[in-house]
């Protein structure tokens, strides 16, 4: 049961990781990073749903746009790959269970990777 615990807290950072890499890349060219699409920034294409599961997309596209085949920098599966384990790196150093899962850990959790998130944006300007 705990496996499964992990495994989705590593999804959702790899959620979070994708964010990331959005933020990176648009924050220093001051473009939105909250309503605007993700786009290839070789074509400009808008992605479509399925070219945005972290991880997942990366390599079953091999590391190229859907659209235009250039290739996709691989510091964005690192970078997905990072905050998943991350992710389940503080769970597992909070001792986040399934059996001793209570409120108080979940906002303790949801805090601290609030923080880690304000850090990493912070961070990169």
């Amino acid at each position: 049961m705990n496996l499964f615990l992990y495994l989705l807290l590593f999804m959702i950072g790899t959620l979070f990781g994708s964010f990331y890499t959005l933020a990176v890349y648009r924050i220093p060219k001051r473009q939105d990073i909250i309503h605007t699409h993700s786009y290839c920034p070789n074509c400009n294409h808008k992605l479509g749903f399925l070219d945005l599961i972290p991880i997942i997309s990366y390599l079953f596209l091999k590391g190229k746009c859907r659209y235009c085949k250039q290739k996709i920098r691989p510091r964005y599966l690192i970078l997905e790959m990072l905050s998943g384990m991350l992710f389940v790196l503080i769970a597992f150093l909070m001792k986040f269970n399934m059996e001793n899962l209570n409120g108080i850990m979940v906002a303790q959790y949801c805090f601290l990777i609030l923080y880690m998130t304000f850090i990493i944006l912070i961070c990169r300007n």
